[in-house]
């Protein structure tokens, strides 16, 4: 993202492009929740000091948390004469139940708090094999 050719970890809330190997979210700046350099691509650090823009613009280095766990997808469908219905929910009982390896946040500096407890879920690899 900052063009600096630094491998870095990014929290983010944009979607990342699984086939780019640099600048994942296309935004072509350094415009995200959170960031650690790092040459470990076999999964993010779940503890230490992240880079977050705080406080108008200001960046800080938080003690950020990523509790790994998993996160469930449950989808129950029901059919009528009439009609489908398809309802999409976390957790619960279902007929269809799929559940991805996910981190929560925790750490965020107090002007973004409102993030903690955000859950990211692991979607996919980008080109270099790395987890996102």
């Amino acid at each position: 993202d900052c063009q600096d050719g630094t491998p870095r970890w990014v929290l983010d809330v944009k979607r990342p492009n699984v086939n780019k190997t640099h600048d994942l979210d296309g935004a072509f700046s350094c415009d995200y929740i959170g960031s650690m350099n790092s040459q470990y691509t076999f999964h993010p650090p779940t503890v230490g000091e992240w880079t977050m823009r705080c406080d108008g613009g200001v960046y800080k280095q938080q003690f950020v948390l990523l509790v790994a766990g998993t996160s469930t997808m449950t989808e129950t469908t029901t059919t009528t004469a009439k009609s489908t219905t398809t309802t999409s929910r976390i957790g619960g009982n279902g007929t269809a139940n799929s559940t991805k390896a996910s981190l929560m946040l925790g750490g965020a500096c107090v002007y973004k708090r409102a993030l903690n407890g955000l859950i990211f879920d692991v979607e996919s690899t980008a080109a270099d094999g790395s987890p996102i």
